[in-house]
């Protein structure tokens, strides 16, 4: 099981998301940008490469700049 605050690749729902916890058998995940937590097995997680954390944090940082810019 992945620590948790590693971010992850969900190959089931080809979505990259935060290990937030490990329960029984499943793995909770939350989308890196944030947004309501989901189960996923181990058998479809992985590591995200480092080109692929690199984009996943610049994505995270762009939305944030832009939301201050629109004075959100």
């Amino acid at each position: 099981m992945p620590p948790v605050g590693t971010w992850v690749r969900d190959s089931r729902r080809e979505r990259d998301a935060v290990v937030m916890a490990a329960v029984g058998t499943y793995i909770q995940l939350r989308e890196i940008k944030g947004g309501t937590e989901w189960d996923a097995k181990p058998k479809d997680i992985r590591p995200l490469t480092a080109r692929e954390e690199l984009k996943a944090r610049l994505s995270v940082r762009d939305t944030a700049v832009r939301l201050r810019v629109m004075g959100q």
